[in-house]
């Protein structure tokens, strides 16, 4: 059975590059095609630790951590935005000489996902959106996020250090359809917690309001986009509704469709076997 890389020994497996004169968080792992991992709010690449290791034999995985999120640094007070963070996954993508990639998104990280397929560098050979609320109609959005968009409760909350552990323990734990155990919790805790990053919450959830101006123009993107478009949604996510899924494809009925019907938000955790049956099937054929 594969153990879980502990927060530590996860940044002792990575390394470090600099974006505008701040220190973002990289991992590169296996050989073959690359794969250009994008995570999501509020935590990090280590969402990805239980998938990297079962695609590493046939594809280069590239992960790193938004500016803002894990290991990366945290500027304060900074206008944190999904466009500066498409212009880091150019940065990775660049550093580790990527010009074609195939790309998995989730959550935040599908709008990056849908942003950088309108810029000419890396070429997005391939894609796979995981669950994320790329279109924010049927988002329901946590109690603790609705706060956190407040712009002066927000602040309060975020800035003030009071989202702590258990807090986040009881709203993170929720979006999963079996409940993590206290060590995974605390594990996904501590990457937002590393360098006071909870205090910045406020400012990093500012992404919903940026996609609900940008949201059409991104869709329109994937609709017109020739990558060959998979979508694996876990059925019983709270946040990021099944609806969500549909709406997408109905924008692009060629995607091929992978419900998880036992599932929640985080697929790539949950259920890790299935997802890289799926991603070495799809990424590994030729159309």
């Amino acid at each position: 059975m594969q153990h879980d890389p502990t927060p530590d020994q996860w940044r002792e497996s990575g390394t470090y590059i600099l974006f505008n004169g701040q220190q973002i968080f990289t991992r590169v792992e296996g050989t073959g095609e690359p794969i250009l991992l994008l995570h999501g709010f509020p935590t990090s690449s280590y969402d990805y630790a239980r998938l990297i290791p079962l695609l590493t034999d046939r594809f280069r995985v590239v992960a790193f951590d938004f500016l803002g999120f894990g290991f990366s640094d945290k500027p304060r007070p900074h206008p944190y935005s999904l466009f500066e963070q498409a212009d880091v996954a150019q940065a990775v993508a660049a550093r580790y000489g990527i010009s074609h990639t195939h790309l998995i998104a989730h959550d935040m990280g599908s709008s990056v996902a849908l942003e950088l397929l309108r810029r000419p560098q890396p070429v997005v050979d391939k894609l796979v959106l995981l669950n994320g609320s790329v279109l924010l109609e049927h988002y329901r959005p946590l109690l603790l996020q609705r706060l956190l968009l407040h712009p002066l409760m927000g602040a309060l909350i975020a800035e003030s250090g009071l989202v702590r552990r258990p807090a986040f323990g009881r709203q993170f734990g929720s979006v999963f359809a079996e409940r993590p155990s206290a060590d995974e919790i605390a594990a996904f805790w501590s990457l937002i917690a590393y360098n006071d990053g909870a205090r910045i919450y406020n400012r990093l959830i500012q992404y919903l309001n940026e996609r609900k101006v940008y949201e059409h123009d991104w869709l329109d993107a994937l609709k017109a986009h020739p990558a060959p478009l998979t979508i694996i949604w876990g059925q019983r996510d709270p946040v990021s509704v099944p609806q969500i899924a549909q709406a997408v494809i109905e924008r692009r009925p060629d995607a091929r469709y992978l419900p998880l019907d036992d599932i929640g938000h985080f697929p790539q955790w949950e259920a890790a076997e299935r997802v890289a049956a799926a991603v070495q099937a799809v990424f590994g054929t030729t159309t």
